[in-house]
């Protein structure tokens, strides 16, 4: 499994975006992918996510599948502003 901490902007707050990607855990789960922790910078612009992967590759392969793009775009994401940041090797959550 690979880690990636990612950030994407959006435009409809914190709130909209959680209820988006609880709502896509179960299509995450099928392709074994999820989020282990997400965050939002003060102003609700961008979120911040650590999310687990099979593949790298699967940020573009399921991120922009136009199903799944055009949830998080009716959401307030901006699919294609989705960044990584860095891969992740070791992480604590205190």
């Amino acid at each position: 499994m690979v880690r990636m901490l990612m950030t994407i902007n959006i435009s409809k707050g914190w709130k909209t975006w959680e209820e988006m990607a609880k709502g896509l855990e179960p299509q995450m789960n099928e392709v074994g992918s999820k989020i282990i922790w997400a965050g939002a910078n003060s102003d609700e612009t961008a979120i911040y996510a650590l999310v687990e992967m099979k593949d790298p590759a699967m940020i573009k392969t399921f991120g922009e599948r136009p199903d799944i793009a055009a949830i998080r775009t009716e959401a307030g994401a901006d699919v294609a502003s989705t960044t990584v940041v860095s891969p992740i090797g070791n992480y604590f959550i205190g």
